[in-house]
């Protein structure tokens, strides 16, 4: 091979490579995308439920998590998350969010979806509750602790109870607190739960928590105060409440 043969082949080499290089690159190329399926609201007597299933159409992985913002007559009334999870590319995934109406009326709500940094919202939708139920104070809220992420507290209830959502409301505005959903309480017996919160810049706040069931007929709620515990006696308190989670 002479030296003008060997040089073509040399350029041909290097420009299938950059080419090559070239469609790699677009190959892999990370996409943060994501679909809003459907969204669902189903009300039952005091009980609403948003219901939104979501769509990770891109090629990136990322949590998301859901918001809903309720209004009275064009007044923020409630805003609630749910709780995070996780979407591989082509996972569809499910998020809640509940909000217990003390009366009956016509409501608007609007959906935010918190996905992989990125926000994507729906515009407001139109919703009715038309029965409301006189709720019974039947739970107990007490032995509430704070800790960085998350807080802990004991749910006792005076009778048996299923379906249990407890709904975080009245902290600090811009801070995340999820809710939760629980298959069932047991009359008298210690029900610890524990809640994920993620604040801005953290501070002393006061919360509500309410715990409500069977569509409302069951509703207690108590303001604690958030106040983080210091020095050896706070790790006691740690462990024995992650003994408690972890064995009931």
């Amino acid at each position: 091979m002479n030296k003008t043969s060997l040089f073509f082949v040399l350029c041909f080499l290097i420009i299938t490579k950059i080419a090559f290089s070239s469609l790699i690159e677009v190959d892999i190329s990370e996409d943060v995308k994501s679909e809003i399926i459907h969204e669902t609201i189903t009300t039952s007597f005091n009980i609403v439920n948003f219901s939104t299933e979501f769509y990770n159409t891109g090629s990136v992985p990322y949590d998301a998590r859901a918001r809903i913002f309720v209004y009275n007559e064009g007044r923020l009334i409630f805003s609630g998350w749910s709780q995070k999870g996780d979407l591989m590319p082509g996972d569809k995934k499910t998020f809640d969010v509940y909000w217990y109406a003390s009366s009956s009326g016509n409501y608007e709500s609007k959906l935010r979806i918190y996905f992989g940094n990125e926000i994507i919202e729906n515009e407001k939708r139109e919703f009715q509750v038309k029965d409301s139920l006189d709720s019974e104070d039947v739970f107990i809220i007490e032995n509430f602790r704070t800790y960085d992420d998350h807080v802990v507290f004991d749910i006792v209830s005076k009778k048996d109870v299923e379906n249990v959502i407890i709904i975080p409301s009245d902290y600090v505005s811009g801070w995340i607190f999820e809710q939760k959903a629980i298959e069932n309480v047991k009359k008298d017996l210690i029900k610890t739960i524990s809640i994920n919160y993620q604040p801005t810049v953290w501070k002393p706040t006061s919360l509500k928590i309410a715990v409500v069931a069977e569509n409302g007929k069951f509703y207690s709620e108590k303001i604690v105060e958030m106040e983080k515990g210091q020095g050896v006696m706070n790790l006691i308190y740690s462990i024995l409440d992650n003994l408690k989670l972890l064995l009931f």
